[in-house]
């Protein structure tokens, strides 16, 4: 787009502060070209601010919905009777135009400024796109959206390589779970810690019920990695979606990421170029209430910091009470896969222990 896109700022009035920061918002895509419609730009339209609305709704090649609590009763149809009747008809605008196109939503864009959440998102947008625009990153990601220009661009195929000849090879044992000490610490799931203030990163909590061997787990993995696992020696991976004979979950995955074993044994000067490995994992079955946000919520914090926590915890037989065991076991991590079930197509995809079909017996 060439152009300079219409971009119309949809927001509710919830403070002088609020409306202040959407204004600079808004100054700051038009000093980069974008075509901000906002109703701080205008006095009183002649047609009336109703027919106003509807009509930047209905011209702009985007809408930018300001979501914050506020913003999802107006929209929601939450709000206490005739208070806040501009949020409440730009809500029933959206409304329509997604039921005219058949809830297709190739126009509707959801952004947050730091002090809100996911949750504040109206629910038929939340599986859009969306993004923290005080981020300076997320700010320029939405910046070329609104560009519809992708700024990454795919590179041309190339030959696919030969097959390589098949011989002899050795086998290389590489792991971080000691099966023994894993059997006696009994890893009964996991929980998500979450800092409400988004100051740092959110906590994978795992739950063992034995301490001594909680602490033994982590104390090697900090000895072997660091408090930073930032190539991500230990592979996790959470993976949603139905299994047959399961309840409804997902499961987390915890093992050895193989490409940065390769790497740590060329470090050490270990030839492995044509070793087989053997990697040893485990995994649990999570079955929280299907009213549930805290996966999802743990994903929105991971997506803000790039990186999270990973720490031990007690929990006692009845899976209800904690034991918090310090900080002295936290390691920072910088990676986590999330995938679904309908992804593994085959007995080689290093989640494919986790469905019953690839399992050997």
């Amino acid at each position: 787009m060439n152009e300079n896109p219409k971009v119309f700022i949809s927001y509710t009035h919830d403070s002088r502060e609020h409306a202040d920061k959407i204004l600079s918002f808004s100054n700051s895509l038009r000093s980069e070209g974008i075509d901000t419609i906002l109703d701080q730009y205008e006095t009183s339209p002649s047609e009336g601010w109703p027919r106003w609305m509807d009509r930047q709704v209905r011209n702009a090649d985007f809408v930018l919905m300001v979501c914050t609590p506020t913003y999802f009763r107006r929209v929601m149809g939450e709000e206490k009777e005739g208070v806040g009747l501009g949020g409440i008809w730009e809500g029933n605008l959206i409304y329509q135009h997604l039921y005219n196109n058949g809830m297709v939503n190739n126009n509707f864009i959801p952004i947050l400024f730091d002090g809100y959440s996911y949750n504040d998102i109206p629910t038929p947008l939340q599986g859009a796109t969306h993004y923290y625009v005080d981020v300076e990153a997320n700010f320029d990601k939405l910046y070329w959206r609104l560009r519809n220009i992708n700024p990454t661009e795919r590179p041309a195929l190339g030959k696919l390589r030969p097959l390589p000849e098949k011989e002899r090879k050795s086998l290389f044992i590489s792991s971080f779970i000691d099966i023994e000490k894993w059997d006696r610490a009994k890893w009964s799931g996991i929980a998500f810690i979450l800092d409400p203030s988004y100051t740092e990163p959110p906590r994978l909590v795992l739950l063992f019920k034995s301490e001594k061997e909680a602490k033994e787990i982590f104390e090697e993995w900090i000895s072997r990695i660091g408090r930073c696992d930032s190539e991500g020696a230990i592979r996790i991976s959470i993976v949603e979606g139905d299994v047959p004979n399961e309840d409804a979950g997902y499961y987390v995955h915890i093992g050895t990421n193989i490409e940065s074993a390769i790497e740590r044994a060329k470090k050490q000067e270990l030839d492995i170029h044509d070793n087989l490995f053997l990697v040893v994992s485990r995994f649990h079955r999570m079955n929280p209430l299907p009213e549930s946000r805290n996966l999802e919520n743990f994903k929105l914090m991971y997506e803000k910091f790039g990186s999270y926590f990973i720490m031990p915890s007690v929990i006692d037989e009845s899976l209800t009470k904690f034991k918090y065991l310090g900080d002295e076991f936290k390691m920072l991590k910088k990676g986590i896969i999330f995938r679904n079930v309908d992804e593994i197509f085959s007995e080689h995809d290093e989640d494919a222990v986790l469905l019953p079909k690839y399992r050997k017996s």
